[in-house]
């Protein structure tokens, strides 16, 4: 503000003329009515000498205090920089106390925040700062101060306080504790979000609204301020939906929700991650978690058939609509949670109010945050091999016991959610949102939801697994299905490089696309392997081979061609398929690669001229993430 206030006060001062602005007369006009009052003698023309030295005197009077109200502007602007620092200072504090739930730290940063808020606000509305708003071109930066000085005061004390008071002093523990969700937590936490949004949107428009500034400080300042404040927005606006169906999905007021829970095996792989090894419910009430006493392998029964869709059956698994194990062939969880609660209500266990999917590599990073436990045979399960003694261990230690294998996996699997139910209130906060953001990321708990509003929440999670169906964020589905009818995906390596897209004429992109798939496993390994793990597939050409069915799904609006195998790559050298499924062209390749061996599929991805953003990918879950 300095270089605006000084150099107009220099200039003011060399150039007594401006101080025409301040009257209707000039010198000249001074002297002229003098002369007319007095007469033009030696009389009139000291008087007029008289009336100059006082217009002088009264010019540098003014000029002297213009001056100094400049100087003290400047002072005032940079004490209220100064404050603004501070507050800024504030900024990691308040977000580590609230991540640590450190209720002295987190009301110590707020109470200054607080503080060096209202001091600005009453600052920039002095006087001294009201008189500067008449000042040309700069005024209106002097107004803009003004308003976000209030808009501050408001985010402040209507947003910042309220929020922060709802949650001062929360841990993970006072959440969930001993498999109990403090639903009324929640609900205060949904109140206080919602009283602050409006707030939030109001100030962010108000800013946004404002001029461009010409201090290039100001300038600076607004800039910086509108993105913190719209992410505020971003956050409150999808935290407030989930915060809204949480309670109820919690059991609030009494109700009970069940939940089938479906542990994937990617030791033998479906589209989204693995065999639906494990079966089971838990149910909710009042935001208590019990485990249901029902878990068991894959599900088993008599005449099953549920509401699988002739292109489901036809194009991706011929049983999908009458083997429960197949049921996850498709990668459209929001289809796998739907037959899935079919399967449970036509096995008899009545009917669920949602799906959840879970694998052993997402249990692992949960069991890193609560602790490990003692498995029935003693063998010591926590956050460093979970997934390995569920994926691996398991199937080398029971040989080709299958029932043993099984019921071992099942065990152990709801044993390991039990303990990060009773034990995730000790957990940190950020450690759990992260490992949930990236289990999510990757595909490793995928939400299913009966209710259509819980399930657009799963979907703003990132959870519910759904296809993209939105040409402008263009995505491309790799997926994999084991057909070797064992556990050899352990060894399975997939990755998948995009390359860069080329722009073409008619505003579409092309991407050269290579997929490759690697079978891990040595030769003296699948030697010594049980058949459990080295599979029973015909059509396996030795001991070591492995067979996958890889479906590609193009992105939405776009298109999949010139796709290719490497030489041998496929099984009996039979084409790929290419069909039309849920609206996505879907090309499907039968491919095998013994031990070492590696298979190279190549082709071209075209994306629609919609498209806003890259290629995105999306793919099957390993058991190794090592191997992705």
């Amino acid at each position: 503000m300095a270089s605006h206030f000084a150099p107009q006060d220099d200039h003011a001062q060399s150039t007594p003329r401006s101080s025409s602005s301040s009257s209707a007369y000039s010198r000249s006009d001074v002297a002229a009515y003098a002369a007319a009052r007095r007469g033009s003698g030696p009389r009139g023309r000291h008087t007029g000498r008289t009336v100059a030295i006082v217009v002088g005197v009264v010019l540098a009077v003014i000029l002297v205090a213009g001056g100094t109200a400049g100087f003290l502007l400047y002072r005032s602007a940079m004490s209220v920089k100064a404050q603004a620092s501070e507050i800024m200072g504030q900024t990691s504090t308040l977000t580590d106390s609230l991540k640590n739930g450190d209720a002295d730290a987190l009301s110590s940063s707020v109470d200054t925040i607080v503080e060096k808020t209202a001091s600005i606000d009453a600052e920039v509305h002095t006087p001294l700062w009201n008189l500067a708003t008449l000042v040309p071109v700069v005024g209106e930066d002097i107004r803009s101060a003004q308003t976000l000085g209030d808009a501050a005061s408001d985010l402040v004390n209507e947003a910042l306080v309220p929020v922060t008071k709802s949650i001062s002093g929360m841990k993970l523990s006072d959440l969930l504790q001993d498999g109990t969700v403090n639903v009324g937590l929640v609900q205060a936490l949904s109140t206080s979000l919602s009283d602050a949004s409006p707030v939030i949107k109001s100030s962010a428009d108000t800013i946004a609204g404002l001029p461009e500034a010409h201090i290039p400080q100001l300038a600076d300042i607004l800039t910086k301020i509108q993105e913190p404040l719209s992410k505020a927005q971003g956050a409150i606006d999808k935290m407030q939906p989930i915060l809204d169906v949480l309670p109820q999905m919690l059991g609030a007021d009494g109700q009970t929700r069940t939940y089938l829970v479906i542990a994937q095996n990617n030791a033998e792989l479906r589209s989204t991650g693995g065999l639906p090894g494990s079966w089971g419910t838990l149910t909710v009430t009042n935001g208590k978690i019990s485990m249901g006493d029902d878990f068991q392998t894959i599900l088993h029964g008599d005449n099953f058939r549920v509401s699988a869709t002739d292109d489901e059956i036809s194009y991706i698994c011929a049983t999908i609509h009458t083997d429960p194990a197949q049921v996850n062939f498709t990668p459209d969880f929001t289809r796998v949670g739907e037959l899935s609660r079919e399967y449970w209500e036509q096995a008899g266990y009545g009917t669920v109010d949602g799906v959840i999917a879970i694998d052993p590599v997402f249990l692992q990073s949960l069991l890193a945050l609560t602790g490990g436990f003692e498995a029935p045979d003693g063998t010591t399960v926590d956050g460093t091999n979970a997934a390995t003694v569920l994926l691996s261990d398991t199937y080398w230690k029971f040989g080709n016991d299958g029932d043993a294998q099984d019921a071992y996996f099942s065990s152990v699997a709801a044993l390991a959610f039990q303990n990060v139910m009773d034990n995730l209130g000790n957990a940190d906060m950020k450690d759990l949102w992260k490992a949930v953001e990236q289990a999510g990321d990757q595909g490793r708990l995928q939400v299913w939801m009966a209710s259509d509003d819980e399930e657009s929440v799963m979907g703003t999670l990132g959870l519910s697994g759904a296809l993209a169906s939105d040409p402008s964020a263009p995505v491309l589905g790799v997926y994999l299905d084991d057909d070797t009818i064992s556990k050899i995906s352990w060894y399975t390596s997939a990755k998948t490089d995009l390359g860069e897209g080329t722009n073409n004429a008619d505003g579409t992109t092309t991407y050269n696309v290579t997929t490759t798939v690697a079978n891990t496993i040595t030769s003296a390994e699948a030697a010594e392997a049980p058949t459990y793990i080295s599979g029973g597939n015909e059509n396996k050409r030795n001991v070591s081979d492995m067979l996958d069915y890889v479906y590609l799904y193009a992105p939405a609006g776009g298109s999949i061609s010139n796709f290719s195998v490497s030489e041998g790559g496929l099984v009996g050298d039979v084409a790929p398929s290419d069909h039309e499924v849920y609206g996505l062209q879907v090309i499907n390749a039968h491919i095998h690669a013994r031990a070492g061996e590696t298979v190279t599929l190549t082709y071209q991805v075209t994306v629609s001229a919609q498209a806003a953003e890259p290629l995105a990918l999306r793919t099957t879950p390993l058991a190794q993430e090592s191997l992705m």
